[in-house]
This record gives C-alpha cells, structure tokens and sequence, in this order.
C-alpha cells in the first residue's frame, strides 16, 4: 500500500493506493475528519472495434495497474497502465499551501496502442464526504437569459420559470448538469454543488463545459461523482489524449456564505488570468462606441464594438431584420462604424486601434465564430463557400437564425482561426475579444474529432476553442478574453479560468441582473461577472425602453456591484452626449465604482444579507474586508426596496468587517443616517435604514475611522 498527502492552507487530503485501486483515504480540514474513504473513478470501458460503437458485446472493462508516480508543484502525478488495452492514464492531485481552498483533481488518458479504440469513461471521478445527517445540496441554474422567477418588462408581465438557486436533502440522487447550449436560459447548471448540514459544509466543482455531478446518500455522509454527460463515448485514435476535467474538492466550516467566499478567493488568486489578477484596473469599466471617444471625466476604461460592425446587409427572414452576412468576416463594412473612424480622423481599424491605445483606453471586438456564407473577399472570410470556402468547418447549427456555427471539433479550422484571429487582434491593436452565439457548438452533424450528432461534440468542440483562447492569451500581451454567449450560457469554470469577464445575463434588465449576480455570485468571483445594460431601462422620460419603475439611481446602483457594462439603446444625436442627462450619472456611478467599489469587487468577502430578489422586498449584497486598503473603505452594504410591500424600515445585518475596528457607516443618499459603530457592534446588530420612497436605495459604506 503507498500513500500520498496533498495539502492547502486549511485541508490535507490523503491519496491511499491498494490492489483494488486507488482512494481519498482521508480530507481533513484543521486536522478533523471530513471525509469518506471513497475509491476514486478512472475511465471505466473501451471498445477496440470503434467503427460500431453501438455494439455493446465489444466493450471491454479497463485493467488498470499502477506503474509509477513523482512529486509535481503542490502535489504528485501517479500512472497507471492497462497493457491490454493499449493505455495509459495519469491522475495529478494538487493543492495550493498558501491559501485555503479545494484540492485540485485532474487526468488524462493516451492511446499508446497500434490501433484505435472506443472510450466509454463512465464516471471519471468520485469522492465521498461525512456528514451525519443528511446535508443540504444547493445548486445554481445558469440563467443565461434572464433571472428565473423575476417579473420585469414595463408590466412586469414576463417571467421565466424556476427559483434560481435549488436547496434540496441529499435522500435520494441529486444531479446538476451542464452543457454548451446557446438559447436562453438552456445551459443547465453551474458545474457546482455546494453541501451543508449544521455549519459544515464541502464542495465540488467541475473545470469543464458539458459535465454531471451526482450525489447520493451513502453510510456517514454521501458519495458525489463526476462524468462527461450520460453515454459519453469518444473515439480515440492511435496517440490520441483524452484530457479529463480538473475537479476541485473543497471543505469547510461555516454557512455558505463562508464556503463560498474561501472557494470564491482561491479561485481568483489560482485561477483567474494573469492579465486579470495583476492589473488593478480590472474589471475594466467598459461602454458600447456610442459617444466617438470622448469618455474623459467618465471614467470608462474600455469601448465595445458589438454585432454588426462586419456587415451591410440583412437577410429576409432573420431573427429582428438581424444582419445575418458576414458573420465570420474580419472586414470592416458597417456604415455606422465607418462614420466612427472618419470622426476620430482614422482610416483603418489599425489607426482606429492606435488611437484607443494611446489614449490609454482599451478596445474590445466582438467576433464570431461563424459561418460568412459570401467569398467576397478570399482570405478575409470564415466561410464555407467559394475558392477558399470548407463546408467541413461548419456545423448544421444556427443560433436565432444567424449563420452555421464554426466546428471546432475540426482542428483544420482551430488552427486557421489561431492565425487569423491572431493576425486580426495584433494589427489592429485590439486588446480584448469578445465572443457570443454559442462559440462552443451544442451539436454538429460532421464527422471531425468527434462523431456526428455524438455525445462528444461538446467535449472536442471546447478543447478546440479553449486551444484557441489559450494560445491568444499567451501569444498577445495583455491580450483580454470576454464571454458574451447569450448573457451567460458558458458559465463553467473551464471558460471563467481564461476570461477576464462574462455577462451576468442577456436580459438588459437591472433587476434580472441584480438577481442572476446574487445567484451566480456563490460560484464565481463578483469580479468576473459582467452586468451588460442599457441604462434608458431606469429613465423615466424614455417611453421606448422605460421599465416602468425605479429611477437612474436605483438602476445605476444595481450595476455597479460587479463589472460594469453600459450602453444606450438610444444612442447619441450628435456622437458627443447621450440623452436623459445619462453622461453625468456615467461620470457620478463609473468614477464611484473606480475610486470606492473596484477594490472591494477585487479583495474583498461578499454577503447576500438579505434575500433573493424578487421584485417586491427588501433585497441586498454587502462586501466586507478585515484589512484596511489605503482609502479606507472596508465595505459597502447595497440595498434594495423594490416596492413599498414590505415597509420602509429594515434591519440590516453586517457580516466580514474586524470587530476591532470602529467604523463610520457613510449613506451614499440618506446622509443623515449616517453613525459611528464598532465592527463587533455593527456585526452583532446589523444597523437600521429607512428608505420612504415606492421604490428606492442607497449603498452604505463602512470606513475604518
């Protein structure tokens, strides 16, 4: 028997290996047992006949057996082989020893075999926790379109289904799954499950795209396990590598609030891109091209160009008069965009790009991965037609009607979209791209890497378009990652890891967003998620796009929790100024995120204090500090009162300040609410507000005195 120990700050996990196998022979977390002995899957079946995957008399059971192991940073990688099968397969623990958190699990398998082989993984880890009793499973729902369970529109006559978060009894299998799928609010979960019973809790977190985690009870706890979606096969040719997820396993003790804030920082600090993590700007505060260049004063550190900037045209038929040409084209032809350089004294988006770069601003491009449908101009097109045209690179997939999605299980196309993606961003001094539209196709009915129609589509088709990310991250310096999809349809910590930011949601709504933020906001840093909104939604005077309650300060409160996105569906008159006075409330709430809230987004715990929101109470987030950063400002509380159902007084509790530290508690609006508290005071009794108008707010700071 041989054994292997794996450390964090706060958890040391035990690798125990026997002649059945190996196992997590012990998590502990300060030194008391909180796990299960549990044997930890490996890639189950293969068949060696690939070409009629369907016959199950040819699947075969892996023989794995131990053949070496070495010491790697922060853990050890062990290997085993099945000789029979041709195979080999590593399995790395890790963990971080200067920080709490999860320890890390990740493998992979080779065909070191002379023939092809089918691989059926089945469960490819599991892991077993002890509680004694039963413990509460909490999930999140992606809610890549809007909040599920929130009324919004001018009526608040729209509303998506469900809850949102989902706490249930582990007595029976509790899964959440997740997948690629673009439409709104169709991604499944967030590949994570959070487990609680009497302030003891444990986690698990996939680093992948299209995944299940299952939970069932089991004597002294629970056992979770981990695959690559029901029936997942693959073929695996001669030297082919089957890369298996990282899984992170995490305990601790506490609410959720303290688990999700120890996982939330280690996955900042382990996880979160180099570009992101060292630059204290970030979340860059970023705005659609709406008003040229003229953001002085604004605070803005980022322009957007969005959909369309490729094309002149629109197709009959499509999704809202959409443009529907041009989709994978790198060439510039929009009218409007045009008008933007010629104002800005450009001709080229290289100038354009120049520009933005001295100006010490950054510029982010929206591009797709699609299919242009013309051949126009050979070399510039992402296309399936004319000279230079491969109708093998395309799926059979249009999202909202727009072009074939890229197969990025085609790694003819991954590689081409490397060099001109590449060639695009550097020449033209771009520092950010953003995608949408599902860049990660749900379905393909080519044959590439993965079968037609098959299980592992999703599968190839992200370890294609992580390639190219990967490789734009680290061939472009400073280069930046933003993830659109739909508001939200890739929130899986495979994507999060390589993105500066993602979009909350896609419902443009301030009270859909403030709820998906409190939602996802338990699974990943608030840093990274993106609130994309168009602020005519809280201006009373817009009768187009007025929502129908609240007010710019109410709205502009809302979004200023996390990363900033704004952009007008008015637009500008004169290129200059937006209407509704919206420049000023930019100048007020941007620079106000800057100076007084950015920090706080980056370093500090976040609260949900009070409920889920729900358009009628009281809702609110807080963010608390133990140190003293150099302004001072150790927190802020934000509120929320929706309606005037649920009164005009509320006690607020305060959770994460130092309890020996005296604060002023400064209102943002209500001034005079303002006092002077102990951190233990404040912590122990929360503080009272009385908020009179129908619907209204304020952010209370907490200064270190």
């Amino acid at each position: 028997m041989k054994t292997w120990n794996v450390s964090t700050l706060d958890t040391k996990a035990a690798i125990s290996l026997d002649d059945r196998g190996l196992y997590l022979e012990s998590l502990c977390l300060n030194g008391e047992e909180r796990g299960l002995k549990t044997q930890i899957s490996f890639p189950k079946y293969y068949r060696a006949y690939p070409k009629d995957y369907r016959d199950v008399q040819c699947k075969k059971k892996f023989c794995w057996e131990y053949y070496s192991d070495c010491n790697i940073p922060g853990g050890v990688q062990i290997l085993f082989r099945d000789n029979t099968a041709g195979c080999s397969y590593w399995i790395k623990v890790t963990g971080r020893k200067d920080i709490a958190g999860p320890v890390e699990f990740s493998g992979s398998l080779t065909n070191t075999g002379n023939e092809g082989i089918r691989l059926i993984p089945e469960d490819i880890y599991s892991f077993g926790f002890a509680f004694e009793d039963a413990p509460t499973a909490w999930r999140f729902m992606k809610e890549s379109g809007v909040a599920e369970g929130v009324k919004y529109g001018p009526e608040k006559e729209v509303m998506y289904p469900g809850i949102g978060i989902y706490c249930d009894i582990v007595e029976n299998e509790i899964i959440a799954e997740t997948n690629t799928h673009q439409d709104f609010n169709a991604g499944g979960h967030i590949p994570m499950i959070y487990f609680e019973r009497e302030m003891q809790g444990a986690y698990v977190a996939v680093e992948w795209t299209s995944c299940r985690i299952k939970a069932v009870p089991m004597t002294g706890g629970i056992k979770v396990s981990i695959d690559l979606q029901e029936d997942f096969s693959t073929n695996l040719p001669k030297g082919g590598v089957l890369d298996v997820p990282p899984v992170y396993v995490g305990v601790y003790n506490g609410d959720i609030e303290d688990g999700s804030n120890i996982f939330k920082r280690w996955f900042f600090l382990e996880k979160t891109p180099k570009t992101f993590l060292e630059n204290e700007n970030e979340p860059l505060t970023q705005t659609d091209q709406q008003f040229d260049l003229n953001v002085d004063g604004l605070g803005i550190q980022s322009v957007k160009w969005d959909y369309g900037w490729w094309g002149d045209e629109k197709l009959p038929g499509c999704e809202g008069g959409i443009l529907c040409y041009y989709e994978g084209s790198w060439m510039l032809r929009s009218p409007f965009y045009k008008d933007v350089l010629e104002r800005c004294g450009c001709k080229t988006l290289a100038d354009f790009g120049k520009k933005v770069r001295e100006m010490g601003l950054n510029w982010t491009m929206y591009v797709l991965l699609h299919d242009s449908q013309k051949a126009l101009y050979p070399g510039d097109e992402l296309t399936s037609v004319g000279p230079t045209g491969h109708s093998e690179w395309f799926t059979g997939r249009r999202i909202f009607g727009l072009c074939p999605t890229a197969d990025l299980g085609n790694e003819e196309c991954v590689e081409y979209l490397k060099r001109k993606l590449y060639e695009f961003f550097t020449s033209n001094y771009i520092g950010t791209w953003r995608t949408d539209f599902e860049p990660i196709p749900f379905a393909s009915d080519k044959v590439n890497r993965h079968d037609a129609n098959g299980t592992d589509v999703q599968y190839w088709c992200s370890k294609g378009f992580f390639d190219i990310v990967d490789y734009l991250l680290e061939n472009i310096p400073g280069f930046r990652y933003e993830c659109c999809s739909s508001g939200g349809s890739l929130k899986d910590f495979a994507t999060m890891r390589r993105t500066s930011v993602f979009n909350n949601d896609d419902s443009a709504d301030y009270e859909s967003l403030r709820t998906t933020f409190y939602d996802s906001s338990y699974c990943f840093p608030p840093s990274q998620l993106q609130w994309p909104l168009n602020p005519d939604t809280f201006c009373p005077d817009c009768e187009a796009h007025y929502k129908g309650y609240g007010n710019k300060d109410f709205g502009f409160r809302s979004v200023i929790m996390g990363a900033v996105m704004l952009g007008s569906w008015c637009g500008s008159e004169d290129n200059k100024t937006l209407k509704y006075n919206l420049l000023d409330y930019y100048k007020e709430y941007v620079n106000l995120h800057n100076e007084k809230i950015k920090h706080l987004v980056r370093h500090a715990n976040l609260y949900h204090i009070l409920p889920r929101p729900d358009g009628i109470h009281w809702d609110g987030m807080q963010y608390g500090m133990v140190e003293i950063p150099e302004n001072r400002i150790c927190g802020a509380s934000f509120i929320f009162k929706p309606s005037d159902q649920d009164g005009t007084r509320k006690r607020i509790p305060v959770r994460g300040l130092n309890p020996d530290i005296t604060y002023s508690a400064e209102f943002y609006e209500h001034k005079a609410q303002s006092f002077v508290a102990t951190g233990r005071e404040l912590m122990e009794k929360g503080f009272e507000i009385e908020l009179t108008e129908v619907c209204d707010s304020d952010i209370v700071f907490f200064v270190a005195k």
